[in-house]
């Protein structure tokens, strides 16, 4: 059961690493091309999940400042990397909670970054659960089958536009990603899109190092 169940997860996030390849083919010379405001790319990821927090009664304020620097990112995989967060928010938080994304301008570095934190009232997570937060093998009666796959889709997003993300997490007192965005990526070599990445990425002990530190 537990190797079907793995064959199953592998399967979708194996589909969805391939969607957000896809969704965007440039080579590596111009992957990063686009000016993207990160305001309005919140914004725009939100839209079409509105009705779905509304039925929830869950809250999001968007504080990010519309005046920050534009990002250099690939467009539709930096949108989609904002969706997932936003649904594994709307996945896993009670009825009635409030999420709050705010960001800054951070040029404390050799290169300026903007660091975003998403933030929610929800129940928190213990640390063992907090510890495999990007794991999409777990498995719970109590979360949905989604749980991790979303999550580890934002790491690589993070991860191919030169970045990081981090989770913090106490029980009783929410959790909060926290997400370390260059402003000018440096191009990275395109990411294969045969069948046999992503069982390729989760063994490598260096991806995993990276997502366990995370937590």
């Amino acid at each position: 059961e537990y190797h079907q169940n793995v064959q199953s997860q592998i399967e979708k996030i194996n589909g969805l690493l391939k969607d957000l390849w896809t969704a965007s083919e440039n080579n590596a010379s111009s992957q990063f091309a686009d000016e993207v405001l990160l305001h309005q790319t919140v914004s725009a990821a939100l839209a079409p999940l509105k009705d779905q927090f509304a039925v929830r009664r869950i809250e999001i304020e968007n504080k990010i400042p519309d005046s920050l620097p534009a990002l250099h990112a690939d467009q539709p995989k930096f949108c989609r990397l904002f969706e997932l967060l936003l649904k594994d928010e709307l996945d896993m938080l009670p009825a009635g909670s409030r999420i709050t994304l705010a960001a800054e301008l951070s040029a404390n570095g050799a290169k300026p970054e903007i660091v975003v934190h998403l933030s929610d009232n929800g129940p928190g997570l213990p640390q063992e659960a907090l510890s495999v937060i990007f794991d999409p093998f777990v498995v719970s009666d109590s979360v949905p089958s989604e749980y991790g796959i979303n999550l580890i889709a934002c790491f690589f997003i993070v991860h191919h536009h030169g970045g990081k993300i981090e989770a913090q997490s106490q029980p009783g007192h929410g959790t909060t990603f926290t997400l370390h965005l260059p402003l000018k990526p440096e191009p990275v070599v395109s990411s294969p899109d045969d069948a046999g990445f992503l069982q390729k990425a989760l063994l490598n002990e260096n991806i995993w190092g990276k997502l366990l530190a995370s937590g």
